[in-house]
């Protein structure tokens, strides 16, 4: 089978420092090399230029428009080459016009249209005046794939889908590159000048809509009560891409919090595995929590808010819940674990066990279905 892959435009897709899209179409991509496929991948970037990432070929393509009319340049580029490969499967990401595009500039071509997304108000959804245009688009997809049940159910209601006529394909964790590493745990602690004291963290982009302000504020809390106890955050300010100081992080820093910025998917796992406990307070549209699956691959326990797809990545095994946006219930599940190290060590257990459904391999064969039904 020939499949070709059609990123979001944003990132390039072998960006190393975040990006969930990103790092799904690369690891799905190689598990299909893995089993045989030709597998071609197309990113956006600064330069026109092809590589080779684990058996699959990624083709950049030089993009020099921005916002939407980046994205369709991008499909406009991509799909006309792709003309020469002749897939089975187009498997776009996070990019509603994919079908409708692939009509035009992928004429003559027989291949089905793949459509995994993860978040389901696409181009300011309802605001924007070709909202009728861009329902039609979605329902011209052989299949659409949300990236969680929230996510699924969200889409349905929202853009009047059937929701039969989608099926969940949930992101990843590879179970060789995040497990669980007492040393790698060590030596990142020593090179951020950590002790013996109770670590929490978060990775993730650094906002207000993801919760960060509010697990500050948590952190404040603790400290206020003369707990041994340090804050970790880790991630662009914003989107990804982006860097520098907020008001977030400089408070972060003022109760003697760390503030590490976008890390390296090098040094990722060592960064979940120094932590005691990892914190995801998302406020609003969480549609699957990717770093509360790579933490509990590494074995760490984790607080999350009841929101979204997070309960359906976070079981009662391996996590506690809280009352989305509330930071005294976030503060009080914190303490819960911080009071009861046998706890700890049963959810960190378990943790391990959990993150095993999300392995890419279960995800590539999860997939491999779709494909086939197409």
């Amino acid at each position: 089978m020939t499949i070709v892959h059609i990123g979001p435009p944003h990132l390039p897709v072998l960006y190393t420092l975040g990006g969930a899209t990103e790092r799904r179409i690369r690891e799905v991509a190689a598990q299909q090399a893995a089993a045989g496929s030709r597998v071609i991948v197309y990113s956006a970037d600064q330069e026109t230029k092809t590589e080779t990432y684990r058996g699959a070929e990624i083709r950049s393509l030089h993009c020099q428009r921005q916002g939407l009319l980046r994205a369709a340049e991008f499909l406009m580029k991509s799909l006309r080459d792709a003309r020469s490969v002749a897939p089975d499967i187009i498997h776009f990401h996070a990019l509603p016009e994919g079908a409708a595009f692939a009509r035009i500039f992928a004429r003559g071509l027989s291949a089905k249209t793949v459509l995994s997304f993860d978040y389901f108000v696409f181009r300011r959804g309802k605001e924007n005046p070709f909202f009728p245009w861009y329902r039609r688009a979605l329902k011209s997809f052989t299949s659409l794939l949300p990236v969680s049940d929230y996510c699924r159910q969200e889409s349905a209601s929202y853009w009047s889908i059937p929701a039969d006529r989608m099926r969940v394909l949930y992101n990843g964790v590879s179970l060789q590159q995040f497990t669980p590493d007492s040393r790698a745990a060590a030596e990142r602690r020593a090179a951020i000048g950590l002790t013996d004291e109770f670590v929490l963290l978060y990775v993730g982009r650094v906002c207000e809509q993801k919760g960060t302000d509010l697990l500050v504020d948590a952190y404040a809390q603790l400290r206020a009560e003369g707990r041994r106890v340090r804050l970790v955050v880790a991630g662009p300010i914003g989107q990804f891409g982006h860097e520098g100081s907020h008001s977030i992080t400089d408070k972060l820093q003022q109760h003697d919090g760390i503030y590490l910025g976008p890390v390296d998917e090098a040094i990722l796992p060592s960064v979940y595995n120094m932590a005691d406990l990892f914190v995801l307070p998302t406020r609003t549209c969480e549609m699957f929590g990717m770093a509360a699956i790579e933490a509990q691959a590494c074995g760490r326990p984790v607080v999350c808010s009841n929101h979204g797809g997070l309960p359906e990545v976070v079981n009662a095994a391996s996590g506690l819940l809280f009352r989305t946006g509330d930071v005294d219930d976030l503060a009080r599940q914190i303490r819960t674990l911080m009071d009861d190290p046998a706890l700890q060590q049963r959810f960190s257990a378990a943790a391990v066990v959990n993150a095993r459904r999300f392995a890419w391999e279960t995800i590539s064969s999860d997939l491999a279905l779709v494909y086939g039904q197409a």
